[in-house]
C-alpha cells in the first residue's frame, strides 16, 4: 500500500496529466504510489491533501529553517509583492537586504543577487575562471553544485564504485545531454584527503581555475571536514593563485548566521547562497572578497538575470535574517537538533544496530555502516534498504525525512520539544519494525 490517500492519489493523477511524472523536480518523484501532493505548510508541519499532518524534516531539502509560512517573512513578502516586484534598476529592498548579508556574514565585501543555488554557483564559476584566466575546476565526490553542466560529475547521484581509484577518480557524468568535452575541464577527488589535493596541484595547479567545496557533505549524509582539510585547500588556492568556492547553499545561514566560515574559521574568496536565506523563497547570492568579488565590476565577466534582486526575493531574504539575527532560532535549533542526534544513536544501540550520526545539529544524517564515512566513497558501506525501510516507517507514522540516506535531515526553528519527543519514538518503532 501506498503512502497517498484517495484525495492526494487523485490530485497526483491530475498532476502526472500536465508535469512529467508529475512533479517539476526529479528529486521529488517517489513512485506513482508514494509521490505524495502537499496542500499547504504550517510552522514545523506539512499537509498532504487528504489532510495528514507529517513533521517535516524535508524543509524544501534544507530552505525552510524558520518554519513553513513564517509571519515576518510572510509580511514582508505581501509588502513586497504589493509594491511591484521587477524592475530594470537597483531597488531599495535590494539595498537593504545586501546591508543585512554583509552585517550578518561580514567577511563578504560585495555581492550581487540572483535566484537559485544552480545560478550562482554557475556564476561562481564563471567569475573564478574570468578572474584567473584558467579554465579547470576541483570538485569532490558526492558534492552536489546544481544542474549546470560545469558540475554535473561525481554527484550523490553516481554510482560510488564506480569513481575509479582514488589516486586517478574517473569524473562521473551525472547526466546525459553534457557534452564529453566538458569532462576535460573538470578534476574530482574524495573529500578530506589534503594529500590527493597538494598532488593534483603539484601536476596541474597552473591550470586550475578555482576549487569548489562544501564545506561539509550537504548530499551525502553531512560528512563533516577532517581538522586541518579546510584550512590546507585555503593554503594551496594561496600558493597556485586559484580561487577558493565555498558553496554554502544548504549549509549557508543553516548551520550558524556567519556560514561555515563561522563554524569552521577558514575564509573563502567566494560563497554562493541560497536555500535559508530566503526561508523557502527563491533568492540567493554569489559573495566574495577583495579582487575576485570585484572583477565583476572591472567588466568583460557575464553576470546578469531579469529576476536577480527582484523585490519578493530581496524581502524574503532581508526579513529571514532579521529574524535569524536574533539568535533565538539558532538556539532552538541546536536543543532539538543535539536532542535528536543524541536520541537517535542511543535508540540504535539499544537495538542493537551500529550507527552512526553525523553533522551538526540543524542538518544531519543518519549511517547504517560499521565504521562512520569519511568520503562519499564510503557511503557504499551503508545499509541503504535498512534507512529506506526506516523513513518509510517514520512517514506511515506522521514524521518525514527524506527517503534517501545521503540527504541530511534539515530541521526548522519551530520544532517542539512535543515534536522531537514523537520523531524519537517513530523512529524507535520504524527501525524496530524493519529490523524484523
Amino acid at each position: 500500500m501506498g503512502l497517498q490517500g484517495e484525495k492526494t492519489a487523485t490530485w497526483f493523477a491530475r498532476a502526472k496529466a500536465n508535469l512529467v511524472n508529475g512533479v517539476s523536480s526529479q528529486f521529488r518523484y517517489w513512485g506513482d504510489e508514494d509521490t505524495l501532493v502537499i496542500d499547504r505548510g504550517e510552522g514545523a508541519y506539512v499537509y498532504d491533501m487528504d489532510g495528514n499532518r507529517y513533521i517535516d524534516y524535508q524543509c524544501g531539502f534544507g530552505p525552510v529553517v524558520l518554519g513553513h509560512g513564517h509571519p515576518d517573512v510572510a509580511q514582508a513578502v505581501a509588502e513586497a509583492a504589493a509594491a511591484g516586484t521587477t524592475f530594470a534598476m537597483t531597488s531599495a529592498r535590494e539595498v537593504v537586504a545586501a546591508e543585512k548579508f554583509r552585517s550578518a556574514v561580514p567577511w563578504v565585501d560585495a555581492l550581487r543577487f540572483t535566484n537559485t543555488g544552480t545560478e550562482a554557483t554557475m556564476h561562481a564559476v564563471r567569475l573564478a575562471r574570468g578572474f584567473t584566466g584558467r579554465d579547470v575546476i576541483l570538485k569532490f565526490e558526492g558534492q552536489y553544485h546544481g544542474v549546470h553542466d560545469y558540475v554535473m560529475f561525481s554527484t550523490a547521484g553516481s554510482p560510488p564504485t564506480a569513481m575509479g581509484s582514488r589516486y586517478r577518480p574517473v569524473p562521473l557524468q551525472s547526466s546525459s545531454g553534457i557534452p564529453h568535452v566538458i569532462s576535460t575541464f573538470i578534476r574530482t577527488l574524495p573529500f578530506n584527503d589534503l594529500d590527493l589535493v597538494e598532488r593534483l596541484f603539484r601536476d596541474q595547479g597552473h591550470t586550475i581555475a578555482a576549487i569548489i567545496v562544501e564545506p561539509m557533505l550537504g548530499n551525502a549524509f553531512g560528512i563533516m571536514p577532517e581538522k586541518g582539510f579546510l584550512e590546507g585547500l585555503r593554503k594551496i588556492c594561496d600558493q597556485y593563485g586559484t580561487v577558493l568556492i565555498f558553496d554554502e547553499v544548504k549549509t549557508g545561514f543553516r548551520i550558524a548566521l556567519g556560514g561555515a566560515q563561522e563554524v569552521f574559521g577558514v575564509t573563502p574568496d567566494l560563497g554562493t547562497f541560497a536555500k535559508s536565506m530566503g526561508n523557502g523563497f527563491p533568492v540567493a547570492a554569489i559573495a566574495g572578497r577583495g579582487e575576485v568579488i570585484q572583477a565583476w565590476g572591472r567588466g568583460g565577466i557575464a553576470q546578469a538575470g531579469t529576476y536577480s534582486g527582484n523585490g519578493v526575493a530581496v524581502a524574503a531574504a532581508g526579513a529571514t535574517i532579521d529574524v535569524l539575527s536574533t539568535g533565538e532560532p539558532y538556539a532552538r535549533l541546536e536543543k532539538a537538533g543535539k536532542t535528536l542526534m543524541e536520541g537517535v544513536g542511543r535508540i540504535c544501540a539499544e537495538q542493537g544496530v551500529t550507527a552512526h550520526v553525523v553533522g551538526v545539529p540543524a542538518m544531519f544524517g543518519i549511517v547504517f555502516s560499521d565504521e562512520p564515512p569519511k568520503d562519499f566513497r564510503d557511503s557504499a558501506h551503508h545499509n541503504d534498504q535498512l534507512y529506506g525501510d526506516v523513513v518509510m516507517g517514520m512517514i506511515r507514522r506522521g514524521v518525514m525525512p527524506v527517503d534517501d540516506a545521503l540527504e541530511p535531515w534539515f530541521l526548522c526553528a519551530a520544532l517542539t520539544d512535543e515534536d522531537v519527543a514523537t520523531t524519537l519514538t517513530a523512529f524507535d518503532e520504524a527501525l524496530a519494525e524493519a529490523m524484523a
